[in-house]
């Protein structure tokens, strides 16, 4: 049983794609790629209910919960996330830094994430996936 990440935003939003996973070695992969090429995390925020008397929710870090323990990311930092990670693929030491890593992300997944991470603000939390 491997962990994954799961990603998803209400369906009702109307841009991009609504849900992405990924295992949680590579969710950490892409934060510290985006970190490396100018992110500037702000933080993520529990998933506040409705009737929540909580005005300003505080900021978290980007470490999984569980699956009844969801965090978002904000519109603007999930774009700044995506364009850092642009910034990294046309980087002529990407390959290079992924080889000193022994990295492994399955292709077209980074393509995948940065696609998600442009329609705007997600939530996340971690999964179990059996079938491995």
């Amino acid at each position: 049983m491997s962990l994954r990440v799961e990603m998803f935003r209400d369906a009702r939003m109307p841009k991009g794609r609504n849900r992405f996973s990924c295992p949680e070695p590579v969710w950490g992969l892409l934060w510290e790629i985006g970190h490396v090429f100018g992110w500037h995390p702000t933080g993520t925020t529990y998933v506040m209910r409705a009737k929540s008397v909580v005005k300003v929710a505080a900021r978290r870090n980007y470490q999984p919960g569980s699956s009844l323990d969801h965090k978002q990311v904000e519109e603007q930092d999930a774009v700044a996330w995506a364009r850092a990670l642009e910034l990294a693929k046309a980087s002529p030491g990407f390959v290079a830094m992924m080889e000193a890593q022994s990295a492994k992300l399955l292709p077209g997944m980074l393509d995948e994430f940065i696609e998600f991470a442009y329609g705007g603000a997600f939530t996340f939390s971690i999964s179990n996936d059996a079938g491995s």
